[in-house]
């Protein structure tokens, strides 16, 4: 397998990001639910489920967990969105015009998600975070965070307002119906049309170059 993308497959730098944000957003929203409906004594579930009953000094020492799952995905999303732009992108399997379209729409809407999401949690914290080797500022004490409050004649706890409705909004609204449609598109490709889309996003033998999409011009035959 290589590590570059090829027309007709993914390499294992692209298989290694993909998997890795997947894994941290997913784990990201488990930390937070977890503290919703369970450790939080203002938002959990009544009776405690299974003997865990609320307890209000676990919010934040837990929610650190949520935090750097978030700046990870931060970090890894601007490499990934480089190795997209500036390198090979296998092209869409027999589809129309219009499924090529949604495809990548939907691709890049995931990649607005996934820098909003990190950069509008961030823009909540009013704490420094301590994770033992390094502490991340909080971002009200940033110069970031000041150059934004200065430029829409917003307060501290106005901008952190606004951001925190930003950051609920698409994590209770918009990720889900994203992450569903990416999901359920996937299944659809493997399951019903039986081709290579979520397969060749796998760590797999080679395999046959698969059809291309529809319009897509056929490489010119060797001399």
């Amino acid at each position: 397998m290589r590590w570059r993308n090829t027309l007709d497959a993914y390499g294992r730098v692209s298989m290694l990001l993909h998997w890795a944000m997947a894994a941290a957003f997913i784990a990201a929203y488990g930390v937070a639910y977890y503290v919703i409906w369970i450790v939080d004594p203002e938002t959990s579930v009544r009776p405690p489920l299974f003997g865990w009953a609320p307890d209000a000094q676990r919010v934040v020492p837990i929610l650190n967990i949520h935090w750097v799952l978030g700046i990870t995905i931060g970090f890894l999303v601007l490499p990934r969105l480089l190795w997209r732009v500036f390198g090979t992108t296998p092209r869409h399997i027999a589809a129309s015009r219009l499924e090529a379209l949604a495809a990548d729409t939907a691709h890049w809407a995931l990649y607005a998600l996934l820098i909003l999401m990190p950069v509008s949690g961030y823009m909540t914290t009013y704490d420094p975070t301590n994770f033992g080797l390094f502490v991340i500022p909080a971002c009200r004490d940033t110069a970031f965070a000041e150059w934004v409050r200065s430029l829409f004649g917003l307060t501290t706890l106005q901008l952190e307002d606004a951001m925190w409705a930003v950051h609920s909004f698409l994590g209770k609204r918009v990720a889900w119906v994203l992450v569903a449609l990416h999901v359920g598109a996937a299944l659809v490709h493997h399951f019903i049309r039986r081709d290579e889309v979520l397969r060749r996003m796998l760590p797999s033998s080679p395999r046959a170059p698969s059809p291309p999409a529809a319009g897509a011009q056929p490489p010119p035959a060797p001399r």
